[in-house]
């Protein structure tokens, strides 16, 4: 600080160099953030270095595949089966193996005015699916999975079947119900594409 003095005890000018200290402040910023980084970088994962401190020790087995029940829609009808059955507490291999439940011939409906029998517009022709067997067969899939309503559900339409009909499936799962457990019922259906079942046993029947 430095000052001129005008007259008796005056002070004309008065000047502060603040550089120094901006110096010192731009200095302490810099130790600071390579401090924090270094502190960061050098710390130790207990995890990694001692191992059986670890929540889930490494000798433990994984757990064990939970069942998954899928419903593949084709043009000739539903094919079915309950994946990882062969891995249950009482394994059900013959449940892995796709179950083919067939279409029930087909209806028809009017787009315009009168019925099937008198429509004065143009006549369209759906395929029937069996919804009431595909309910038994989910409701025994579902008994054998032993998972009530944590059972997942994968529905996928091949690509010639109708957008209508992949609605409908997916009513009747979800209308799906142990018989002795009303409140156990098949909630939340997937629904995938036709190639992911591919894996799990429909290889050979699509």
């Amino acid at each position: 600080m430095s000052g001129n003095t005008s007259g008796k005890g005056g002070v004309a000018d008065a000047s502060l160099n603040v550089v120094p200290f901006i110096d010192l402040l731009a200095c302490t910023i810099c130790f600071l953030l390579v401090s924090a980084v270094w502190t960061h970088m050098s710390k130790i994962d207990t995890e990694q270095v001692l191992p059986k401190t670890h929540p889930r020790s490494v000798t433990e087995p994984p757990p064990a595949p939970q069942p998954k029940i899928n419903v593949a829609i084709t043009s000739r009808g539903y094919r079915i089966n309950l994946w990882n059955a062969d891995k249950l507490a009482t394994p059900q291999p013959d449940l892995v193996n796709v179950r083919f439940l067939p279409t029930l011939g087909s209806y028809q409906t009017c787009h315009g005015k009168g019925g099937v029998a008198n429509c004065s517009g143009q006549l369209e022709t759906w395929t029937r699916y069996d919804h009431k067997m595909l309910r038994a067969a989910l409701g025994e899939y579902l008994r054998a999975a032993g998972l009530g309503d944590k059972t997942r559900v994968m529905v996928a339409a091949a690509d010639d079947v109708p957008y209508v009909q992949l609605i409908g499936t997916l009513d009747a799962v979800l209308q799906t119900c142990e018989p002795q457990k009303p409140g156990s019922c098949l909630k939340a259906p997937l629904i995938g594409d036709i190639n992911l079942l591919k894996a799990e046993g429909f290889a050979e029947m699509l």
